[in-house]
């Protein structure tokens, strides 16, 4: 009999398999009447003990794959008998050609194009000091940047920017001055915390400008691009977030700007309240967990909406959260974390909506396949440029 679950269901199992230990006990005692439950728990277990990627899943028939995924195995399994046969013959040849061989059979496609490995993003960013240095933030080691007034910026191993301290007694009124930015290039991510305490993981394509220490009655920085928030409470000192459209006002609060150029901003509040000014409207909107606030491109007027949060926080998390979002808002996402560009044989495709999760370290090949599994749109690779186009056309 075929099962059937929605994402509710999935979500709940995915926490408890994440974390049993949190998780595990409410669970078995909410669902120890509902075999239904028990039996998807049972074969997501299976799924991830045999080394697959939960975030993989994005069909409800989690039956059907887990019948994929035993037929996948099994395959597996009877082409490694095989091969261990053919090794004891494979002694006699030449271990230099046959890898050779296999090099260049695995860089083809099926129609014998030659294939490039599209790369992903990693952490690297450009940190700007006040006097204009810059420094390279890539290379994953721990290093100690010297700022004007004895300020130490620390950047450490775990590709994590902080303001941990400053060297001697330092003029408040000359601190003032000393802001400095951090640019994200494109195929990049960082964090950054602040002399507050304040967290900030910048995504791709994005920059934070920032005072080395905050010393006025409020905590103001500039961001352009996209940016999550952890701040650091302080009633006294609010903190507020500036783009090109908006101002956010915080006390403290986690929240998600996405304030790229040419696309539409949201701002997507987690935990707390926030306030929102803009330059387009009059008055003040106020946000509550849950809420998502979009500004179209030359709008005057901020649209508020309750939202499944994922959607807009989940590259922070490390995956792609796509839920019925078009095509080219999907793409445009993915070129920014995969080097690859892309030309639309069907204009029309472009309005196609998907729903898709994915692990950001996955291999971009093994994202578009999946595009593709829907048997919508067709997707081929000439070098780093992919072109799509309708199945049906």
């Amino acid at each position: 009999m075929k099962k059937s679950y929605n994402h509710d269901q999935l979500e709940e199992v995915f926490q408890v398999l994440k974390n049993s230990q949190k998780y595990g006990a409410n669970f078995f005692q909410k669902y120890e009447s509902s075999q239904q439950m028990l039996d998807l728990y049972e074969e997501l277990r299976q799924y991830k003990e045999s080394g697959q990627k939960l975030e993989q899943i994005d069909a409800p028939n989690i039956g059907l794959e887990w019948q994929k995924l035993t037929y996948k195995l099994k395959e597996q399994q009877r082409r490694k008998r095989g091969w261990m046969i053919a090794a004891s013959v494979a002694v006699l040849l030449s271990c230099t050609f046959i890898l050779q061989f296999n090099r260049i059979v695995n860089q083809m496609d099926q129609d014998g194009n030659q294939l490039v490995q599209i790369e992903k993003g990693n952490s690297k960013a450009l940190l700007i000091t006040s006097g204009g240095n810059e420094y390279r933030l890539d290379e994953g080691i721990n290093r100690i940047i010297s700022e004007k007034e004895g300020v130490q910026i620390h950047a450490d191993s775990n590709h994590v920017v902080q303001y941990a301290g400053f060297a001697g007694e330092s003029n408040e009124s000359k601190l003032a001055d000393l802001y400095n930015t951090l640019k994200v290039p494109r195929l990049g991510e960082y964090q950054l915390v602040l002399s507050d305490g304040t967290k900030v993981w910048l995504n791709s394509e994005s920059e934070l400008r920032y005072p080395v220490k905050f010393t006025s009655e409020t905590r103001e920085v500039e961001l352009l691009g996209e940016a999550y928030f952890d701040v650091e409470k302080n009633p006294d000192k609010p903190f507020l977030v500036k783009t090109k459209s908006t101002t956010t006002r915080v006390l403290g609060t986690e929240f998600n700007v996405s304030a790229y150029p040419s696309e539409e901003l949201n701002i997507t509040l987690v935990e707390g309240s926030i306030v929102l000014n803009s330059k387009q409207i009059s008055g003040k909107v106020q946000l509550i967990p849950g809420d998502n606030a979009n500004l179209k491109i030359g709008g005057d007027k901020i649209y508020v909406s309750q939202v499944d949060v994922r959607k807009y926080t989940a590259w922070r998390d490390g995956y792609f959260y796509f839920e019925k979002e078009r095509l080219e808002d999907i793409l445009t996402k993915l070129e920014r974390w995969y080097d690859f560009k892309v030309f639309y044989q069907n204009p029309a495709v472009k309005d196609y909506v998907f729903r898709m999760r994915a692990d950001r370290n996955e291999d971009f090949a093994e994202i578009i396949s999946r595009l593709e599994r829907t048997r919508r749109i067709s997707i081929q690779m000439k070098g780093n440029v992919i072109v799509v186009s309708d199945v049906n056309r």
